[in-house]
């Protein structure tokens, strides 16, 4: 297990209008036998938000925030196929599907390492936005 800083940069678009924010932490990583498990406390204005990647060759999952402060997302993403997700904001659960366009991860541990995703979010038919999500990770 390394420490490590992450950067994460977000894009979202939803119909017409898009914004992109930064967000910095640190944390560890630890590589596996089929893929990496990280875990960091991304910083935030409000408090820090616990954040938990796992990350295989064709797939992640990704889980923010705590379910017991009404504040938890839980994405999987794998290219190509319709993935169950779950975010729970103010205690209001959303029951979404996320399309992936794109997952890359390069690296090694050691090195600086980079994760790129790009995805769409459905709730049942109707398109709520495309995201893409690139996070750094140095030592």
């Amino acid at each position: 297990m390394e420490n490590i800083k992450i950067k994460l940069t977000s894009k979202i678009t939803q119909e017409d209008q898009s914004a992109t924010f930064s967000r910095t932490g640190f944390g560890t990583i630890e590589q596996l036998d089929n893929g990496f498990r990280v875990n960091y406390q991304e910083e935030n204005k409000n408090g820090n938000v616990p954040v938990k990647l796992l990350i295989k060759p064709k797939e992640l999952v990704m889980q923010r925030g705590k379910i017991e402060d009404n504040d938890y997302t839980m994405m999987k993403f794998e290219p190509g196929e319709k993935k169950n997700c779950r975010i729970i904001a103010h205690s209001k659960i959303m029951d979404l599907t996320s399309v992936t366009n794109k997952l890359d991860f390069s690296g090694e541990i050691g090195e600086n390492m980079q994760l790129n995703v790009e995805y769409d979010l459905f709730s049942g038919l109707y398109l709520v936005g495309n995201y893409a999500i690139k996070i750094d990770f140095y030592h």
